[in-house]
């Protein structure tokens, strides 16, 4: 230890700082001025150190708790499901793409082949079908 400062320190019931502040005030903060841990200011888990008889230490029995989120992790079976759908999806991602590409081909060779100076006409159906009344039919 040889940082020098001055802090605002919130502590649990056990010691350990539940937050800190290094410029202004806290609610229900203890003022604290001493030196402190090198890794203090850059840990993530500022409840790894307790103030003991005035001095800022960590705490070499801190266990970092485990969260919810870590408790309830998915099966190997939602895994594998998970990773099925993501898979389905990209497959179905890449084809709508390449469906998307050929339409533009398709527009693009059609666009070609058509000629500015004649109109392009429906092509007439080769065979015509013969429409029967219900007269006819008696």
């Amino acid at each position: 230890m040889d940082n020098q400062i001055s802090l605002q320190l919130v502590l649990d019931a056990t010691g350990h700082v539940t937050s800190y502040s290094t410029v202004g005030g806290l609610t229900g903060a203890t003022t604290y001025e001493g030196e402190i841990p090198a890794e203090f200011l850059t840990t993530t888990q500022p409840q790894a150190f307790k103030l003991v008889d005035n001095v800022l230490t960590k705490d070499p029995n801190y266990v970092a708790p485990v969260t919810d989120a870590v408790k309830h992790q998915p099966s190997d079976e939602q895994r594998f499901q998970a990773q099925l759908a993501l898979q389905m999806a990209t497959m179905q991602k890449n084809q709508n793409e390449f469906n998307a590409k050929m339409l533009l081909q398709f527009a693009d060779v059609k666009k070609a082949t058509e000629t500015p100076d004649a109109p392009v006409t429906p092509a007439e159906p080769t065979s015509t079908a013969s429409t029967v009344t219900a007269a006819e039919t008696k």
